[in-house]
């Protein structure tokens, strides 16, 4: 999903989407981790991890709502040695980035922390680990327990 400039609509749509999905998966785990019960701290655990991932992805479109009209000043404010070469810039949406293209073939990003990718990648490792754990105590309960719940 890479496009030539960033647009409003697709980064409006993705903060609140991202943001309400944070909500409510803190909502969840901390309830989940309340109710106690088997895996419910690998449950609960797993949403808030998601809830961070969803939190960094607000944060880097954010970053690039921001530069949206300044994206030359983006690169600039970046990298002003490598500036003067740059001859267009290139945006995507996952993850997060702004990418300044160099007319010599490279790139180097602007706006969005560099943190953020790195951040995500662990938070979703996490999460998948923690429902592979959630489901694995669900499934070493005896069958007529689970039943009864």
């Amino acid at each position: 999903m890479t496009s030539s400039y960033p647009a409003a609509l697709p980064l409006l749509t993705g903060i609140v989407a991202a943001a309400v999905t944070a909500f409510g998966l803190t909502g969840y785990g901390f309830s989940a981790i309340g109710r106690g019960g088997p895996g419910a701290v690998a449950r609960g655990g797993a949403a808030l991890a998601g809830a961070l991932a969803a939190v960094a992805y607000v944060w880097g479109l954010v970053s690039l709502f921001l530069d949206e009209s300044g994206t030359a000043q983006a690169c600039q404010d970046a990298n002003p040695s490598l500036y003067g070469q740059v001859s267009g810039y290139s945006v995507s949406y996952l993850p997060p980035a702004l990418n300044c293209r160099m007319s010599s073939g490279g790139s180097y990003a602007a706006a969005v922390p560099g943190f953020l990718t790195p951040v995500m990648t662990g938070c979703v490792v996490i999460v998948v680990t923690l429902v592979l754990i959630a489901v694995a105590e669900h499934r070493r309960i005896p069958h007529g327990e689970a039943l009864r719940r």
